[in-house]
């Protein structure tokens, strides 16, 4: 079974709003939490119990523990994180929306999810083609606000096996959310989200660039993982852009 972990990006305003995260096989999640307890154990030996790794917080270095790092430092911890999502085999999915281009009536949330969940299921679609061996997914979406929305469509979806991009075949349930601070993959998640935000919203690629090659491809080379909606699509330059106008 392959796990998406989910977070979103953007809820509280800007032009965009970006739901990402990473699939894991069921058995590499320990190995990923592992590496995540080492950088807790390296820059933090006093502390017993887990930190969350949190992109924005960590950015900032306003609220304990991320104050007691200067700046430098703070973005150095942030560096290594995202080598950690480069160097472990991840495949990534986002879905960076400009609000502006979305009709009023469409839900953002609603639209984003239902984009991803064809997407995943598309990718354990094509490991069975590859490999003959049939693979379930689960979605593990991080607490938040729209919890109640998006059990609502995702019941509807996982029920009836469609979405407006196709059928769906492979998920085992609809997704489970927990908080953030109790899984690492779930902070993964949010690094992921931060990226993909900071690229389509601030023009800052640094992040980005560094796991860009991760999120899924099809057989051709075209990133289908990578999905951006917006009003520039047949002008912009972006992995996602580039590869539709291929």
């Amino acid at each position: 079974m392959y796990l998406l972990y989910l977070d979103e990006s953007g809820q509280h305003g800007g032009d965009y709003f970006v739901l990402a995260g990473a699939a894991i096989f069921e058995r590499k999640t320990y190995w990923v939490a592992n590496e995540f307890d080492q950088k807790q154990s390296e820059y933090f030996p006093e502390y017993d119990t887990p930190i969350e790794f949190h992109a924005s917080p960590l950015r900032a270095g306003y609220d304990a523990p991320w104050d007691k790092y200067e700046k430098s430092e703070r973005y150095q911890i942030i560096n290594e994180i995202y080598e950690v999502i480069a160097d472990n085999d991840l495949t990534l999915f986002a879905v960076a929306i400009e609000r502006s281009w979305l009709d009023d009536e469409k839900d953002e949330y609603s639209f984003a999810l239902e984009s991803l969940m064809k997407r995943f299921d598309d990718f354990l679609r094509d490991i069975y083609r590859r490999t003959g061996q049939p693979e379930r997914g689960l979605m593990i979406i991080a607490e938040s606000e729209y919890r109640r929305r998006i059990e609502s469509i995702a019941r509807k979806l996982v029920t009836e096996k469609t979405t407006k991009w196709g059928d769906i075949y492979n998920m085992a349930e609809i997704p489970l959310f927990t908080s953030a601070a109790n899984s690492r993959c779930l902070q993964l998640a949010d690094f992921c989200a931060n990226a993909v935000y900071g690229r389509y919203q601030h023009g800052y690629a640094r992040h980005f660039d560094t796991i860009a090659g991760q999120f899924a491809k099809a057989d051709s080379g075209d990133i289908y993982g990578l999905t951006h909606f917006s009003r520039s699509h047949k002008t912009c330059t972006c992995p996602a852009c580039l590869s539709r106008r291929d």
